[in-house]
């Protein structure tokens, strides 16, 4: 265990960097672009993250899962890249020539260069998966977190400088993701270029590849419109500036989501590498869980506990996201555990599962936010995606233990699930902060309690380091 804490401290460092210059740069950002800007961008970021789903073609999942399996690495690279870019070649057109009606769509009028600005953010997108994927393959945890510290620098300064130059639209928040993209690919490819040695297209090998990869392009897309149904129903009942308090409410949850992507990262490669060398390795699968679990639930609490200290260094137009919050949180910790007890679907190879998990969670997302943000507004729309990951965490924890049973302890998790929703309720409807400070401290103490020996165990470990 302690080589696999050494490896997911080394994948972390760029996480926290990252969370280091997101607390600088957010709030500056905030006082640059105004919420309905904001909004406009969260609009744009929706768009592109299905356009990239469908040019991944799933290959991505397909480089992840064979990786370990192909003795010839950089073959397995671009036979899965090459597919990848020239349908976002292909996507990339469409934006372009549709430019107007897409704008219209999106946004009630035309901007223009909207459908380049689409094009070369998905082409950037595209490149900048594979390079990071690769790196984190071989599990370069220093220069993976490097490529992360030099994105998120790319991506402030980028949006700064465009607002300083050009202006404070939803254009600069674009421009930004789009130089970190850049960055990132011109260190990823000077520091890893002996592992990119270019391979021709095997067409056998493709086969089996799209054949493991395109299952994921459905569930990847339901599992966007599962995400993005609170944005889509803002949209649909509400304004722009709603939509950007709404992101703006994301922020907060970007701490637990740093952890989220932190361990995801590093988790993935040594859970697939521990089962191809030992498929029963259960207790190690059950003991990531359990510790995972403790972690995310504490950090969940705190970052709820000092929600509206940090929404004080925001614009003032931002700080009513402080009570949209709340419930946001459960987004990360749920689909984080869910990771440590997905595993059996994908060890199995049974991934049209994930089809059917995220189409019942949309479902859910969708019957919540159409009831709820009527009437809550943004608020509402935060209950119903917090209340449906854990419907997720639950569809693929009980499917996967079908496969590969592995005994999590669940009522645990529960228990301190529904201590965390007491704490989000009390943070969105309450206003007596005395009340909310005492009820966080409770509850923090609670879950110590509850996984006593889980943070003993920890401690135990970080001690010897």
């Amino acid at each position: 265990m302690k080589q696999y804490l050494r490896g997911f401290l080394s994948f972390s460092l760029g996480t926290w960097f990252r969370a280091i210059i997101g607390f600088i740069s957010t709030p500056v950002i905030s006082y640059l672009i105004v919420p309905e800007e904001f909004g406009r961008a969260s609009m744009f970021t929706l768009v592109y993250n299905v356009a990239l789903l469908f040019s991944l073609l799933g290959l991505d999942q397909s480089f992840v899962r064979y990786y370990y399996e192909k003795q010839d690495k950089s073959e397995t690279f671009w036979n899965c890249l090459i597919p990848s870019v020239v349908f976002g070649m292909g996507i990339s057109v469409i934006f372009i020539l549709f430019e107007r009606p897409l704008s219209v769509l999106l946004y009630g009028k035309h901007y223009r260069w909207i459908g380049l600005l689409f094009a070369l953010s998905l082409l950037t997108g595209i490149l900048q998966r594979y390079n990071q994927l690769s790196i984190r393959m071989q599990k370069k945890g220093i220069l993976f977190s490097t490529l992360d510290i030099i994105s998120s620098l790319g991506n402030f300064g980028g949006t700064v400088l465009f607002v300083l130059i050009v202006s404070g639209s939803f254009y600069a928040i674009v421009f930004g993701q789009m130089v970190g993209n850049i960055s990132a690919l011109i260190a990823g490819f000077l520091a890893d270029r002996s592992s990119r040695k270019f391979a021709r297209l095997n067409l056998n090998l493709l086969r089996i590849f799209l054949k493991y990869g395109l299952p994921f392009v459905p569930s990847s897309l339901l599992y966007w419109l599962f995400s993005s149904i609170d944005r889509i129903s803002l949209r649909q009942y509400s304004t722009f500036t709603e939509i950007g308090l709404y992101s703006a409410a994301f922020k907060i949850v970007s701490v637990i989501q740093l952890l989220q992507s932190g361990f995801t990262t590093f988790w993935i490669p040594v859970a697939y590498e521990k089962y191809e060398l030992n498929n029963d390795s259960k207790e190690f699968f059950k003991k990531a869980n359990t510790i995972v679990s403790a972690v995310l639930f504490v950090a969940g609490i705190f970052v709820l506990g000092f929600k509206d200290l940090i929404f004080l260094l925001f614009a003032k137009s931002y700080r009513e996201a402080s009570y949209i919050a709340p419930f946001l949180i459960l987004y990360p910790i749920m689909y984080t555990i869910s990771e440590t007890t997905v595993l059996g679907i994908n060890f199995s190879k049974k991934t049209y599962w994930h089809i059917v998990i995220t189409g019942l969670s949309a479902i859910a997302n969708f019957l919540g936010n159409t009831l709820l943000v009527p009437i809550l507004g943004a608020r509402g729309a935060a209950v119903s995606t917090g209340l449906s990951y854990i419907l997720f965490f639950t569809l693929r924890t009980v499917i996967a233990k079908k496969y590969y049973p592995v005994d999590f302890d669940l009522g645990r998790i529960y228990l301190c699930t529904l201590l965390t929703i007491t704490v989000a309720a009390a943070g969105t409807f309450v206003k007596n902060y005395a009340f909310y400070g005492i009820l966080c401290v409770l509850v923090m103490l609670a879950i110590l309690l509850i996984y006593k020996d889980a943070f003993s165990y920890i401690k135990n470990q970080l001690r010897k380091k």
